[in-house]
């Protein structure tokens, strides 16, 4: 019998984002005989822009942009009772905000179920259902029941206190799903003790990255590099990172690169252009395939990778730097404590003053302990945070449920 896997994606592969799904998909194609991949919405109205193995099924998007969702999710046959048993009983009528969370919610559950119906009917039983986000409405309907049900949570899909404290059926979701695949320790408990969920049907997942550079540029002069790397907008906070560079001496030599882009881009330009200090170097890189991040991070000589944003899940942009043993200086925030430690990095209270990150900047200079923490950093790349070893687990974690599941 073949192996079929059905992946719900927020949008992948349309566009850009979900790009930490590509590396899983590498495995999941080559364990599976057939990957299907049902993406929610193609927000950007473009074609497929990203390229998938020769066994992945890319599906139509599940809801339509416009007048056409509110049509499909009002207009059919899927019940919805869950859905009116959350909206009472978590009282979301109090909040306009949550309100209307709950009703694109609906409306995507309502399409997600008339969907999904057609594509049942040509899938083995045995197919597993797996949704990359924790968003997985139709998983508490008996129209799944059929399958093993797999969801993984990574951050902003998760925790309550980015989302005004309430997620549309959250409690319902993860009672139905069979597996869960939160991608921290921290979700893990949160799990536990929050939604009563048996540690059994818990599987930490972590995220993974591939690095198949051989080696990172050895130094060559005395510039301080430091890189940071997310989207630009207000939780991110990139704009801490300039407030710490205005600290600096002019005789420190120092070059700041950024890579991603968004919509405090424009601020954060301004600001950069009030740090008068002739040995400061600042490139905002905007957006760039994670190729080019890789290549710049060979070619040159970084010190510290820097991650000031109050929120977090567990970076994969911190697992892309320690692959090529770049220490991190690191909000405590998520769970990012399960990446950055001491050994290879440094902790910062989310309210850090500037003037100690000044400080620990300039602690590359002491050589020995520097030189540490760089082995540490790919170390714990290479243990914890390796694609291969973290999706091979996936892989088998998937297939043992799979089969304990027809026993």
């Amino acid at each position: 019998m073949s192996s079929v896997i059905i992946c719900f994606t927020a949008s992948y592969p349309y566009g850009t984002k979900e790009t930490y799904f590509e590396n899983e998909l590498i495995s999941l194609a080559s364990a599976f005989d057939t990957v299907h991949i049902v993406p929610t919405y193609n927000p950007y109205g473009t074609k497929i822009l990203r390229s998938t193995p020769d066994n992945v099924v890319v599906h139509k998007p599940v809801v339509n942009q416009g007048i056409g969702r509110l049509f499909r999710g009002l207009f059919n046959l899927s019940p919805f009772v869950v859905y009116l048993r959350d909206f009472f009983s978590k009282k979301v009528y109090l909040s306009g905000n949550n309100s209307k969370k709950w009703f694109n919610s609906l409306l995507v559950y309502r399409i997600s179920y008339a969907n999904f119906s057609k594509l049942k009917k040509n899938l083995p039983t045995d197919a597993i259902m797996y949704s990359y986000w924790a968003e997985a409405p139709i998983f508490v309907n008996n129209i799944a029941k059929d399958h093993l049900r797999v969801v993984r949570m990574h951050g902003g899909d998760f925790y309550l206190n980015r989302n005004n404290g309430y997620l549309p059926v959250r409690n319902n979701i993860y009672e139905a799903s069979d597996l869960l695949l939160p991608i921290s320790i921290d979700i893990k408990e949160i799990l536990k003790s929050d939604y009563n969920i048996s540690s059994q049907k818990i599987f930490v997942s972590y995220l993974g990255t591939y690095n198949n550079f051989l080696a990172s540029a050895l130094p060559g002069d005395d510039i301080i590099r430091i890189v940071s790397c997310s989207n630009v907008y207000g939780l991110k906070r990139v704009h801490l990172i300039a407030n710490i560079l205005m600290l600096f001496k002019s005789d420190v030599r120092l070059e700041w690169h950024h890579f991603g882009d968004g919509e405090g881009m424009g601020l954060l330009r301004s600001q950069i252009t009030e740090i008068n200090n002739p040995n400061l170097k600042v490139v905002l890189h905007g957006n760039v395939l994670q190729d080019q991040l890789f290549d710049f991070y060979s070619r040159n000589y970084i010190h510290w990778f820097i991650n000031t944003s109050r929120f977090e899940g567990l970076p994969v942009s911190i697992m892309e730097s320690f692959s090529f043993g770049i220490p991190a200086i690191a909000t405590d925030v998520g769970a990012t404590g399960e990446i950055v430690n001491s050994e290879n990095g440094f902790l910062i209270p989310v309210d850090f003053n500037p003037i100690d990150i000044e400080k620990i900047i300039l602690s590359a200079n002491d050589e020995l302990t520097y030189k540490k923490k760089r082995i540490n950093a790919y170390m714990t790349w290479s243990l914890k945070f390796n694609a291969v070893n973290n999706y091979g687990q996936l892989v088998d974690e998937l297939k043992k449920n799979s089969l304990n599941r027809r026993k």
